[in-house]
């Protein structure tokens, strides 16, 4: 069948679960980063997509919210600190984008990159950000400190 070694080894899966994590967390950023330039116009925009889950107050809060949350969410996910958290935040902003996307769009095409989204940002909350992140940095900190106490 073939030598599969070099691409059966958990070495290759932490990098490339490394290269997925930092490269959606750099895309959110950018993304967040467009919006938080675009101002309360934009907000307001983004936000608007709560009423299709009846909530209709407060748009621009609602709208900078997910622009933190990508913006801040991003960086946090591409350098894989507080991952499990800035997953969630993604995912509910994601929920909404694909929840948006499905009521005005025209169809799979207008809302499978949210959904995409979604559910990569369900593997990371599953799974955390793997061993090249700061968080797991942190734990083996942690988790060496209490060895020699």
């Amino acid at each position: 069948m073939g030598n599969t070694q070099l691409l059966d080894n958990a070495k290759t899966r932490n990098l490339g679960l490394l290269i997925l994590r930092a490269g959606v967390g750099i895309l959110f950023f950018v993304f967040g980063w467009q919006k938080i330039a675009g101002g309360e116009q934009v907000w307001n925009g983004v936000g608007g997509a709560m009423q299709f889950v009846g909530i209709s107050a407060w748009p621009v809060f609602w709208g900078l919210m997910a622009t933190l949350a990508e913006f801040a969410g991003g960086l946090l996910l591409a350098v894989g600190l507080f991952t499990r958290p800035a997953a969630a935040f993604l995912a509910f902003t994601m929920i909404m984008a694909t929840i948006l996307k499905g009521a005005t769009g025209t169809g799979i095409m207008d809302w499978y990159a949210p959904f995409t989204m979604l559910l990569i940002m369900i593997f990371f909350i599953m799974n955390g950000g793997g061993v090249y992140s700061i968080d797991s940095v942190i734990r083996s900190k942690k988790h060496a400190g209490k060895l020699a106490a």
